[in-house]
C-alpha cells in the first residue's frame, strides 16, 4: 500500500493531464453507441498494418520510458533516501516481484489495451500481429526491472541516457542549428513525441486512402498536413531563441550561412518523416518526388519561423498566416505548380529573414 502511493499514486498524479487528454482523445470524441465499433476498427487497423503496428510499439515504448523514468527520478529524490534501507534488502523472487508490481501498476494502460488487440488479433488470425505483441509487452514489462534493480545497487551512478548524453557532449560541439532540436530532446521531448506519432499516421492513412495508380498531389495534400502538425514547435523555436540564443546575433555568421542553418535544423527535424515517406513510397515515387517532399517541407517550416521575425505576430495572428499559407499551397499543388511553390516560398522566406533579422527585437514578456 505505501509503495503504491510512493509510485503509482505520484504517478498518475502527476501525469493526470496526459491522460485526461488520451481519455478524451480514446473514448471522449467518440458517441457512446460508436464506442465499441470504433476501438475494434482501430484495433484492427494496427494489427492488420504492420508500419501502423509499428508506431502502436513505439507508442507503448515511449509511455514506457516515461514509467522507467519517473522510477528512477522518484529513487533519486532526497526524500526518497529511506527507500534504499526499505527496499534494498529484499531479495529473491520477493524483490523481482516487487518491482514488477510497481512497474505493472505504471504500464498496466498499456499492457491491458495491448491484451485486448492480441485476443482481438488472434481471432481475427493475425498471428504474426500476436506474436510481436506479446514478445513486445513482454519486453516492456522485464527489462525495466533490472534497471530498478541497477539502481538500488548503485544509487550513484549516472543513467545510460545521461552518460550517453554526456559522452556525445564531449565528443561532438553542437552546431548553432542543432540548439533547438537539442531543447526538443531534453525539455519538449512529450511535444516532439506527440507531433511525431501524428505525422506517422497521417503518411499512414494518405498512403492507404490514395487510390491507385500513385498521384503525387494526393500526396503532398497530405504531407501539408504533417507540416500543419509541426506550426507549435516553429512556433516555439522564437521563444527559445529569445530566452536562450539572443546574443548569437553577434556571432560573425554571414545572414545567408544563418538562413542555411535554419533549413539544417528543420531538414533534421524532419527527417523521420522523410524516410518514412521514402520507405512507404519506394516503389511509386522516383527520386524526383522525395526530393520535393524535401524541399517544400523544409521550404513550408522555413517560411513559417520567418514569419516570426515580425513584431507583434502572437500566437492567433501566426496561425492565421499558417492556414492562409496551406490554403495558398494547396490551391497550387492542385494546379502542378509544385517547384514554383517550392521557389516562392524559399524567395519570400530568404526576403522576409533579410528584412527582419537584424531589426527583430524579442518582446519583452519573452525575455523577462
Amino acid at each position: 500500500m505505501a509503495l503504491s502511493k510512493i509510485f503509482t499514486g505520484r504517478f498518475y498524479a502527476s501525469n493526470a493531464a496526459l491522460f485526461f487528454l488520451v481519455f478524451y482523445f480514446f473514448f471522449g470524441i467518440v458517441p457512446g453507441n460508436m464506442l465499441l465499433s470504433y476501438h475494434l476498427a482501430l484495433i484492427r487497423g494496427f494489427t492488420g498494418n504492420a508500419d501502423f503496428l509499428c508506431l502502436v510499439l513505439l507508442g507503448w515504448a515511449a509511455y514506457n520510458v516515461k514509467c522507467i523514468l519517473f522510477v528512477l527520478k522518484t529513487l533519486s529524490a532526497r526524500e526518497s533516501l529511506y527507500l534504499y534501507a526499505t527496499m534494498g534488502v529484499l531479495e529473491g523472487m520477493h524483490k523481482w516481484r516487487t518491482w514488477f508490481r510497481i512497474h505493472c501498476s505504471l504500464y498496466l494502460p498499456a499492457l491491458a489495451y495491448g491484451g485486448v488487440a492480441a485476443s482481438i488479433a488472434f481471432k481475427e488470425k493475425h498471428i504474426g500481429a500476436v506474436v510481436t505483441i506479446i514478445l513486445f509487452q513482454l519486453l516492456m514489462s522485464i527489462v525495466p526491472l533490472f534497471v530498478y534493480d541497477r539502481k538500488m545497487k548503485s544509487p550513484g551512478t549516472t543513467s545510460l541516457f545521461i552518460r550517453w548524453q554526456q559522452q556525445l557532449n564531449r565528443l561532438f560541439t553542437k552546431p548553432l542549428w542543432a540548439y533547438y532540436l537539442y531543447e526538443l530532446l531534453n525539455n519538449g521531448s512529450r511535444s516532439l513525441f506527440i507531433t511525431k506519432g501524428i505525422t506517422g499516421l497521417i503518411i499512414i492513412a494518405t498512403y492507404s486512402l490514395m487510390e491507385q495508380p500513385y498521384e503525387l498531389r494526393f500526396m503532398l495534400v497530405g504531407l501539408l498536413l504533417v507540416l500543419l502538425a509541426h506550426t507549435v514547435l516553429v512556433f516555439n523555436h522564437r521563444q527559445f531563441d529569445d530566452l536562450k540564443l539572443s546574443m548569437s546575433i553577434q556571432l560573425p555568421i554571414t545572414l545567408w550561412k544563418r538562413y542555411a542553418q535554419t533549413s539544417a535544423g528543420y531538414f533534421v527535424l524532419l527527417l523521420p518523416e522523410f524516410l518514412f515517406l521514402a520507405v512507404r513510397t519506394f516503389q511509386v515515387a522516383g527520386p524526383l518526388d522525395q526530393l520535393l517532399f524535401i524541399c517544400l517541407s523544409v521550404s513550408m517550416l522555413v517560411m513559417w519561423r520567418m514569419l516570426l521575425y515580425f513584431p507583434r505576430l502572437d500566437q492567433d495572428k501566426y496561425f492565421r498566416w499558417v492556414l492562409i499559407s496551406i490554403v495558398i499551397s494547396l490551391f497550387m499543388i492542385l494546379a502542378y505548380l509544385y517547384w514554383y511553390l517550392v521557389v516562392g516560398l524559399q524567395v519570400l522566406a530568404f526576403a522576409i529573414f533579410s528584412m527582419r533579422y537584424y531589426k527583430y527585437e524579442p518582446p519583452l514578456a519573452d525575455v523577462q
